[in-house]
């Protein structure tokens, strides 16, 4: 009925319609096949902190925190939750920081609209944003960066 992207989200949305925050705004996430959904946020979450509420599949093993300091230091430290951001909102978010703009150089397919969705912070200017989750080839990110 609903594509794997959105596991268990419709059921979630069903029972949760009318009851929703003064304060929320609507965020819209769409995969490489086009499938799309939109679910309810809060202002000051992360794109990835929302996926995750409502188990839309953006993978972000570090949660923008990086794994071990000693490694790789404070903040993000892979690709892995990348999405690519409407224009029209690219203002409308935290500015991108220079850590984010280094690591997103590792990916073939960055652009203007690329951000790590663990780092972009939503705020109420963001309502009814485009989120797109592109599809990619974690091995070849990997070998690049080695």
């Amino acid at each position: 009925m609903f594509p794997k992207l959105f596991r268990g989200l419709a059921r979630r949305q069903l029972f949760s319609r009318g009851r929703m925050a003064f304060s929320t705004i609507k965020v819209t996430y769409v995969n490489v096949d086009g499938d799309r959904v939109t679910v309810d946020a809060e202002p000051g979450q992360s794109i990835l902190e929302v996926a995750r509420k409502y188990d839309i599949d953006i993978h972000g093993p570090c949660d923008g925190m990086g794994q071990d300091p000693t490694d790789y230091g404070e903040g993000p430290c892979c690709t892995e939750c990348r999405c690519f951001l409407a224009s029209e909102y690219l203002d409308k978010v935290n500015p991108i920081n220079a850590e984010e703009v280094e690591i997103l150089k590792h990916c073939s397919d960055t652009t203007k609209n690329s951000r790590l969705s663990c780092q972009v912070k939503l705020t109420e200017e963001c309502d009814g944003i485009t989120i797109a989750i592109p599809d990619w080839d974690k091995e070849d990110y990997w070998v690049q960066i080695q």
